[in-house]
This record gives C-alpha cells, sequence and structure tokens, in this order.
C-alpha cells in the first residue's frame, strides 16, 4: 500500500508485528517472511479452506483492515465475492462486480497486474474504491489478480484506513501472493503437496539452524547484558522472520519478559497486559501445565535441560503445539538467577511431519501387502534396489534381502529369448521408462511372465537418478490368451467341419438368421428346389400343401422354428422352380445359444417321392386285399349264423359254429380296420357330415353296446347346454365304440364307467372315463400309434392294436382332438373333441 507509514504491527499483529514502531523491516526478509506465512496458512487450510485462508493470510500480512475474495463466474462474466474478513462495514454492494464495469477489481483482472485506487477525486469513478472509502473508512485500497500458468483464477480486494507498510515492500509482497495464491486456488496436486511438505522441511532446517545461531547468541548473553542490547534488534529482525519468540525469566524478582513474537503465538494481543508467569500458565493446556512444571523445576535444580514442548489454548479455542528450549543463568554458588529460552510455534510443522508419517505408512502398506511389485532403484554406476515389496518372493522366489544383496540378481531370472529385448528396454527406459512385458524363470524353475511399467525419476537438472516401477505377474492371461487362441483355432476348424457336413449332406438344409434372413443352403436345398436363389425371390421354390394350396407365412415350418417351435417329419409339397413338384418331409427347429436366446432357424427336407408311391402300392394292395377278405368273410358269417340257428343241428356243431362265427366277425373288424387305416394315410376318408344330436347319440351307442359292457355300469353325464354339431355320425360312433370297448377291457371288473359330455368354447367335449390301475408313464406317447396294444387286465387282449390309432385319424378328420390323462393308481380318462361350427370337408383326412 501507499504509506510511509511504519506500521501497525504491534497493533494489527501482522507479518511486521515484533518490530519497532517506525522502523519496517527489510524488504527482502519481509517477502520471504511473507510468502512462508502463506504458504503455511495454505496448508494448514487444506483445499476446502483455501477462500477462508487467502483472505486471512492477505489481511494479516499486507495489514489490511478489510480483504475481500472474488472469483470469476457467470454470463456475462462478473466477479463474484466468496469469501472476505475485517471490516464493520456491509459488503453487500460489492458482492457482484461486472468484469466491464468500473471497478478496481475488474481493472486488476483485465490488466493482470496490481492496481491500486488513485488518490483523491480518481478514485470517485471506482464502485469498490468508493464504497470502502465512504462506507467502510478505508481510502486505500488496492486489487491483485490472482494467476497461475497464464489463467486468472481470482482477484483479492484489499483495503486500509491507513496504511503500515511501504509502498514498494507491498506491491512486492502483492506480486508474490499474487502466483502463490493462484497456484494455491489451482488446487495442486498430492506432488505438489509433498513438495511443499519438503520445502517445510527445510525450512524447519533453516529454523533449527537459527534457533542453534539464536541459542549461540543466548549463551553470549550470559557474558555480557550490553552485548545482549546491542544485539537486541537484529535478534527481533531474525525472529520475525522464524517467527520464534524468545523469554526470559528473572527468578529473584519473578519478572517475566516475553518478545513481540510470543504474544500472537499465544494469541495475545500486548496491549491486554503484562504476560506474567501466571497467566502464562493458564495459557497451556490443563492436561500439560503439570508436565511443564515438572521441567522447569528438573532444570532449575540442574538435573535435566529445558527442552519440552506443550500445548497452549488460545482465546478462541485454538489449540497451538510450542516448542520451547531455556538454559538456566546461574549465581557463583549455583543459585539459579535467570531463565533465558526460545518458543516456537511448531504446530504445522508437526501436523507436516504427521501427515508425511501417516501417507508413508499407507504408502508402505499398500506396497506390503499388493499384489504387484512395487520397486524403487538408484540409476547409475551405484545403483541398486533401495526398495523392494514383499510380493517379488512370490513372483521370483527371491526374498527382498537378496534384492538388496545382488542388484544384478533380476538378469539371471529373464528367460534367454528375452534377453535382448529388456536390454533394449533397459536402454530406452532412461529416456522416458516405459512398460514391457516378457518371461522370467523363477527360482522353482517355472516360467512366468511378467509386465514391467517403469517411471523415472529426475534431479534438478533432468538427469535420471531413479525408477519407479510396478511389475506384476500375467502369466494367467497370457495362458488365457493363449488358451482363447487355440480355442479360436479349434472353432474354425469346428466351423470348418460343420460347413463341410452341411454342404455334403444328402438332404436339403436351410440356415435362417433371427430375422429370417437366409444365412446359408447346402448343394442338396439347391438341387432339390432346381434353382439357386432362396424362397422369396424372384422365380424362388416353395412350400406348398398336400392339396397344392400355398403355405401361409405363418404355417411356414421355418416361421414356427423362429417361434420356437419345433417341425418334425411334416410331410409338403416342394413346387420347383422349373413349376414341378416333388413330396418332401420337412423338419424345422429353432436354433438357440447356450443361454437360451434364440439365433435362427434350421429347415430339413428330402425328397419322398419314391417313399409315398411305395406308400401308395402298399395302401392300394391293402385296400385290395381287405375288399377281397370282406366276401369271403361275410359269407363265412351268413353260413355259420345259420347253422348256430337250425334246431336239428347237433350242439357240438353249434358251439364249433359259434367259435367259427365269433372268428370270422373279429376277422371282418380286422378288415374294416384295415380300410380305414388304408383310407386315413391315404387321406381318402370319406366324412359324411351332418347334424348330430351328441347325447342322443352318445345314450343310443351305451345301449347298443350294453352287452359288451355287462358287469361295468355305464353312467351318461351332460353338463350344461350341448349344441348340435355336424359330423359324421357313424364315425363318431365308431370312435365311442372303441373307447368304451377299451374303457370294458382294460378297466376293473365290476366299476363303472363314466361317459360325459360338455362345451368348453368353440368344441363339444366328450370324455370316457374307467378305473384301474392305468396307462404307465412311458406307454402315454405311444397309445395312438399304429399296433401300440397296451396291458389289458388278463394280459391277453385280442386286436392288432389299431383301434385308437384309427379313432385319432378320424378324430382329426373332424378337426378334432384326442388326448388321455391317467394319473398313476387312478382313473384313466380319454378325451376326444367336435368343434362347433361348419362341417369339415368330406376329404378332410
Amino acid at each position: 500500500m501507499n504509506s510511509d507509514d511504519g506500521g501497525r504491527g504491534t497493533e494489527r499483529g501482522g507479518p511486521s508485528a515484533g518490530g519497532r514502531r517506525g522502523e519496517p523491516p527489510a524488504p527482502g526478509s519481509a517477502l520471504a517472511r511473507a510468502v512462508a506465512d502463506a504458504s503455511l496458512a495454505l496448508l494448514r487450510a487444506g483445499e476446502g479452506g483455501t477462500p477462508r485462508a487467502l483472505v486471512a493470510a492477505a489481511s494479516r500480512l499486507l495489514q489490511a483492515d478489510i480483504a475481500c475474495l472474488y472469483e470469476l463466474a457467470g454470463e456475462p462474466r462478473a466477479l463474484i465475492l466468496v469469501a472476505s474478513e475485517g471490516g464493520g462495514c456491509s459488503l453487500d454492494p460489492l458482492q457482484r462486480l461486472p468484469l466491464d464495469a468500473p471497478s478496481l477489481a475488474a481493472e486488476a483482472a483485465r490488466a493482470g497486474v496490481v492496481q491500486g485506487a488513485p488518490d483523491g477525486e480518481g478514485a470517485a469513478a471506482l464502485l469498490d474504491a468508493v464504497h470502502l472509502r465512504d462506507r467502510c473508512g478505508c481510502a486505500h485500497a488496492f486489487a491483485i489478480p490472482l494467476a497461475f500458468a497464464g489463467d486468472l483464477r481470482a482477484v483479492l480486494l484489499c483495503a486500509a484506513a491507513q496504511p503500515t507498510l511501504p509502498q514498494a515492500e507491498a506491491v512486492e509482497i502483492a506480486s508474490a501472493l499474487s502466483s502463490l495464491f493462484g497456484m494455491a486456488l489451482a488446487a495442486a496436486e498430492p506432488r505438489a503437496l509433498r513438495a511443499r511438505i519438503e520445502e517445510l522441511e527445510q525450512e524447519n532446517r533453516a529454523l533449527e539452524r537459527t534457533r542453534e545461531q539464536l541459542s549461540a547468541a543466548i549463551a553470549e548473553a550470559r557474558k555480557t547484558e550490553a552485548a545482549l542490547r546491542l544485539s537486541e534488534d537484529s535478534l527481533a529482525r531474525a525472529q520475525k522472520i522464524a517467527r520464534l519468540g524468545n523469554w526470559d525469566w528473572h527468578i529473584p524478582t519473578d519478572e517475566l519478559f516475553w518478545s513481540d513474537e510470543c504474544y500472537p503465538m499465544l494469541g495475545l494481543s500486548r496491549d491486554a497486559g503484562a504476560l506474567t508467569y501466571e497467566r502464562f500458565l493458564a495459557c497451556v493446556h490443563p492436561e500439560d501445565r503439570e508436565g511443564l512444571m515438572r521441567a522447569v523445576d528438573l532444570a532449575l535444580q540442574g538435573e535435566r535441560p529445558y527442552c519440552t514442548e506443550y500445548r497452549i489454548v488460545r482465546p478462541s479455542g485454538e489449540e497451538r503445539l510450542i516448542h520451547t528450549e531455556a538454559d538456566v543463568v546461574r549465581a557463583d554458588d549455583g543459585t539459579p538467577l535467570r531463565l533465558i529460552g526460545t518458543a516456537l510455534d511448531v504446530t504445522e510443522q508437526r501436523r507436516a511431519e504427521q501427515a508425511l508419517r501417516l501417507s508413508e505408512e499407507r504408502l508402505r502398506l499398500i506396497a506390503e501387502h499388493a499384489s504387484d511389485v512395487i520397486f524403487r532403484m538408484r540409476l547409475g554406476p551405484e545403483g541398486g534396489y533401495e526398495y523392494i515389496s514383499p510380493a517379488v518372493l512370490e513372483h521370483t522366489g527371491h526374498p527382498p534381502e537378496a534384492w538388496y544383496e545382488d542388484p544384478q540378481l533380476f538378469l539371471t531370472l529373464i528367460h534367454p529369448e528375452d534377453k535382448g529385448r529388456y536390454y533394449e528396454f533397459v536402454e530406452q527406459m532412461a529416456a522416458a521408462g516405459g512398460r514391457l512385458t516378457f518371461r522370467i524363470i523363477d527360482r522353482s524353475g517355472r516360467t512366468r511372465w511378467i509386465s514391467t511399467h517403469i517411471t523415472i525419476q529426475r534431479d534438478e537438472h533432468g538427469n535420471p537418478v531413479a525408477g519407479i516401477g510396478i511389475s506384476r505377474d500375467v502369466t494367467a492371461e497370457k495362458l488365457a490368451d493363449e488358451e482363447r487362441e487355440q480355442l479360436l483355432r479349434q472353432l474354425s476348424a469346428e466351423r470348418s467341419w460343420l460347413n463341410a457336413v452341411i454342404e455334403r449332406s444328402p438332404v436339403g438344409i436351410l440356415l435362417l438368421d433371427q430375422s429370417g434372413a437366409q444365412i446359408a443352403w447346402n448343394h442338396r436345398a439347391q438341387e432339390l428346389a432346381g434353382i439357386g436363389a432362396p424362397p422369396g425371390q424372384a422365380g424362388a421354390w416353395g412350400l406348398y400343401s398336400l392339396d397344392g394350396r400355398p403355405l401361409p407365412d405363418d404355417e411356414q415350418p421355418s416361421a414356427s422354428a423362429l417361434r420356437g417351435e419345433v417341425t418334425s417329419s411334416r410331410e409338403l409339397a416342394l413346387r420347383r422352380a422349373d413349376g414341378g413338384t416333388l413330396a418332401v418331409l420337412v423338419s424345422a427347429g429353432p436354433i438357440i445359444d447356450g443361454s437360451g436366446r434364440p439365433l435362427g432357424a434350421v429347415v430339413v427336407f428330402d425328397d419322398i417321392t419314391r417313399l409315398k408311391e411305395l406308400e401308395r402300392l402298399k395302401e392300394e394292395w391293402t385296400s385290395v386285399v381287405a375288399h377281397d377278405l370282406k366276401q369271403p368273410v361275410t359269407t363265412i358269417i351268413g353260413y355259420a349264423t345259420q347253422i348256430e340257428r337250425k334246431p336239428q343241428v347237433a350242439a357240438a356243431v353249434k358251439t364249433r359254429a359259434g367259435h367259427i362265427l365269433a372268428s370270422a366277425k373279429r376277422l371282418g373288424r380286422m378288415v374294416s380296420d384295415l380300410t380305414d387305416i388304408s383310407q386315413i394315410e391315404s387321406r381318402r376318408l370319406t366324412i359324411e357330415s351332418a347334424p348330430v344330436d351328441l347325447p342322443a347319440l352318445l345314450q343310443a351307442v351305451v345301449e347298443r353296446m350294453a352287452g359288451e359292457t355287462e358287469g361295468h355300469a355305464v353312467e351318461v353325464e351332460i353338463r350344461g347346454e350341448i349344441p348340435v354339431v355336424c359330423a359324421d355320425a357313424g364315425r363318431v360312433e365308431q370312435v365311442l365304440s372303441n373307447l368304451l370297448s377299451n374303457a370294458v377291457k382294460y378297466g376293473d371288473p365290476e366299476t363303472p364307467i363314466r361317459a360325459s359330455l360338455e362345451r368348453r368354447g368353440d368344441e363339444v367335449q366328450i370324455s370316457i372315463r374307467n378305473s384301474g390301475r392305468g396307462i404307465p408313464a412311458e406307454d402315454l406317447p405311444l397309445l395312438f400309434e399304429r399296433f401300440f396294444r397296451g396291458r389289458a387286465r388278463e394280459e391277453r387282449a385280442v386286436g392288432l392294436g389299431l383301434g385308437l390309432y384309427i379313432a385319432k385319424g378320424l378324430v382329426e378328420a373332424h378337426h378334432g382332438r384326442i388326448w388321455v390323462e391317467s394319473p398313476s393308481g387312478g382313473f384313466t380318462t380319454f378325451y376326444f373333441t367336435l368343434p362347433v361350427g361348419a362341417a369339415p370337408r368330406r376329404d378332410a383326412a
């Protein structure tokens, strides 16, 4: 600040406190002290308290009555007040200063240099200077831009009623604080904090040296009090630089003298009165008073030198740590006359030491418990390992001690094939560090893959002095990579094999992706289709039903497969691209991955034209045989019936005629079954549809089969209203007769049989239930197959095992469904349905 006043350092407790009024300290020492004081203040504050620490430090070092910190923010750009200290006036008008407005702070921000408020009327145009002068009584103001690396961080506005520092010194300190505070606001990284701690340690060592010098000065003062008075001024200046206080206790008179630095150290003002021994003890922490007085007693008794640390509690409640040393001046007879000593506030130093110890301890714990090897090694002719973590034993089989003793141990472990690459890496490492993955052979002879990353540390001249590195065992990753490569090769081979199987398969194969687009189709598929284009393209082939109708898109086997359904051995017609038609057997299914996610579909088909021709010939032969057998069987039945009815025929002959009649009827049913099978399989089964009253039909069938169901009570149950259906009454009776016959054949004797009717939606459901031992679970899927016969109660049921197969064909010809439910040890129930509505086609089978 512009001032010729020597200062109010004693009253304000700022950086010049402790000097004689009217005698400013040397600029160089004041600048150093200011920078050190500000640095320690910022270090104490931490990141969260930096703005408050800035204004506090600025107010103290520049001896300002008001200090305000502004940061750049907002659009349009403006200076926003973020912290302030001092002053008893309102700063509300100064909360926001537009960057383009006439203010002292804005000028400093735009110019990038310290700006002082002009004298007299020149300050009238500056908003902040006018407010500080008229409202706060501070006529002397200046603004300091805080920048770091060319980037403006903030602006510090300071003001005082009367200047206390010479202008040159104030400008010099302000310029230094501009860079220091700018760097603090840039939130330096932890490495900068460590560097700062090292600087503080250097300052502490300098202070220790100063203390030793002062101790020597105190010893010299024992010889002559006059020499002490001559050095009083230099001692006071040294104390201000070192922030070191001294005291002198005249024991006979119980007078205690304190230097100016002791008062702010204790948080007291010299104007508050004399600092007596009792008042001093009141500042000492209650837990440390007894130890302090004990140390004084021991020093006075000559048993122990006076050197101790204790806590003091300032009036604000803040605790500080004081380190003090003193010598005892004695009379010729050994009586203590004076106790002369120094007091040094070591709070920040001890905190920094503690933080450094904690940081080093954390790093040590991390390094010693890490699975990676962490090391630091000196470079140069006398190079060697300064530290290597315990994980090196797991990685190499050699303990850390072996590496400290033999710096060349690592070279003996490198795999012979990788030594050339390692030496090239070492030559390049000194320039910029780097990363290398290579093999070593550990102590047990096992080969390991190691990935090492090294960072180079340099001295102040840029010369490499040390390397800090991390080594990781990546053997598992390398083996996984090799295994993955092997799996990829295996997958490629399997893919080639699969492609060969698909391409050379004797059946047509079509592969589709999840969207239904073709992925691939083999040569046989193209051969069957008669063209090289897939379905859906111009001139392409397609699948049709056996009656020649095109299949709707949603009924295509590929569409069903893409929905997750499986089509097995479905007979369809293949319309070739040349117009010809083939009978094909089509199967299709979804392709899913291991997690069940659909990937696409596969369609397999083959030409069954020859098989269909053989089947046709077989069916024709069956039909011819069945037709040719009907006439003789009818004749046999007729003659056997006549013989059985003639009264004059002997009883033995009638009995034989009865056997012939039963066998002929059984043979007639077999012939009829063969005829039905032939019609069903050739899809020539004729359905004569007409309105059918199902309750009446069911009742009539039960009555007509009364003789066959003798011994079983047949119960007819009609549930609700049963609509009339369009069906072939004869074929429905055939199904009912077969199911009732099976209920008698396979049910327990003398147990009832229940026949039920009920409507279910658009269908009428008919069920036949009998009581018995049930059908084995393994037989259920086979019941409706040709020639399958279950185990009847007598274990010798007659028949060919075609009844249920024919019943299924008849029901499906009516577009119905048939199934069976047979819980173990309970009832067995056969169900079939007939749709309500339009009659089935005559050739529905």
